[in-house]
Formats: structure tokens, C-alpha cells, sequence
């Protein structure tokens, strides 16, 4: 199992070359894209739904015993996340690593619209 640092630099190398295929033309990725840092958060299940104003709405799943990712930011996210779209085969590979370290806590949402 990969560890999150270890996944974030496999996701980001997934999406590093998502933003260089055909997706994109240069002028895109340069008007859209010019964040320099990320924000890697983590957090801890118990606590996250405890802070809900519903907890019923969360779900721990049985298999998540520690902390968990909670979001990985880019500087200037409202010029960049918005245009840089994340499509369920270019996570294939990670999906299991993803499922475990990053999964969604809420039941109204899927993991991969979470991540």
C-alpha cells in the first residue's frame, strides 16, 4: 500500500500528464493552470463527522483505522480547478490506493467526485 505522500506524487504525475495530452492547448494550461503550490491536508475520520451538523450523514468505512486525506489544493484555485478536469480512467490504476487514503466520509458523495 502506498503511503499518502507516495500517492499524492502518483496522482500528480497522472495529472501532469493529463495537462500535457490533447486536452489542452498551451495557451489554456498557461492562462488556467499557473499555480506553484499545493496544500496537502489530512484528517482524522472520528473528528470530521463529529463536526458535521448532521453526523448521520457520515460514513467511516470499516476499513479506515487512521488518518485520511483530506485535500490536495493548488494555489489560486479559482483559476485552476475549475478547467482541469479529473476523468475516472486516468485514475484507474491508483483507484484502490485512492479508495483507502482518500475515501469520501459523507454518503451523498462519491470518492472520486470527492477527490
Amino acid at each position: 500500500m502506498l503511503s499518502p505522500v507516495l500517492l499524492m506524487v502518483a496522482l500528480l504525475t497522472v495529472l501532469t500528464v493529463t495537462m500535457e495530452s490533447d486536452h489542452w492547448t498551451a495557451d489554456q494550461q498557461e492562462k488556467f493552470c499557473t499555480w506553484q503550490c499545493l496544500k496537502f491536508t489530512l484528517q482524522w475520520p472520528g473528528s470530521f463527522c463529529l463536526g458535521l451538523k448532521n453526523s448521520s450523514q457520515c460514513r467511516i468505512p470499516p476499513n479506515i483505522q487512521t488518518w485520511t486525506i483530506h485535500g490536495l489544493w493548488p494555489s489560486k484555485a479559482h483559476t485552476c480547478c475549475r478547467c482541469w478536469p479529473i476523468f475516472h480512467s486516468d485514475l484507474k490504476e491508483l483507484d484502490p490506493e485512492l479508495s483507502q487514503l482518500w475515501p469520501s466520509l459523507l454518503k451523498t458523495q462519491s470518492s472520486f467526485l470527492f477527490w
